[in-house]
């Protein structure tokens, strides 16, 4: 199996675990190639960056598997998101070339603490909030 190794960016505290004003972000490198991986919490939209490039976007909101490919090189490359949880919020994000994979990375909203049932109450709290605006600003609209 080829080598690849986790960047530099893969240090930042800001982005090391997911959140909904950030989304999820992975970061590899492939000896000069860097690739970044961001996923939108908000939209879905899923975008790969090689060398700070973006090279793959596009938008998932049914599918639990997404793949990007795209060529880099001369080496044909995928990376594949794949939700593992849906309650806690946990994304996969594998990265092949040419057909081999080179790295996995996972990263999750809520971890397996007691404090994940807490932010699980909060995460419904604030859908439902929005799930009543919406209603009343329909019927406002609508009336």
């Amino acid at each position: 199996m080829a080598h690849l190794s986790s960047s530099k960016y893969k240090q930042s505290a800001a982005m090391s675990s997911p959140n909904f004003i950030d989304g999820y972000w992975f970061y590899f490198n492939d000896g000069d190639t860097d690739i970044a991986v961001h996923g939108s919490a908000w939209s879905g939209k899923e975008t790969v960056y090689v060398n700070d490039n973006p090279v793959s976007s596009k938008r998932e909101l049914l599918k639990t598997v997404s793949e990007h490919q795209f060529v880099h090189s001369g080496h044909q490359y995928q990376v594949r998101y794949h939700i593992t949880s849906l309650m806690r919020g946990d994304l996969q994000c594998e990265v092949f070339k040419d057909g081999e994979l080179l790295a996995s990375q996972s990263k999750a909203f809520v971890s397996s603490s007691k404090r994940s049932w807490l932010n699980i109450l909060k995460m419904f709290g604030v859908g439902f909030i929005f799930g009543l605006s919406a209603v009343a600003l329909l019927k406002y609209l609508v009336a």
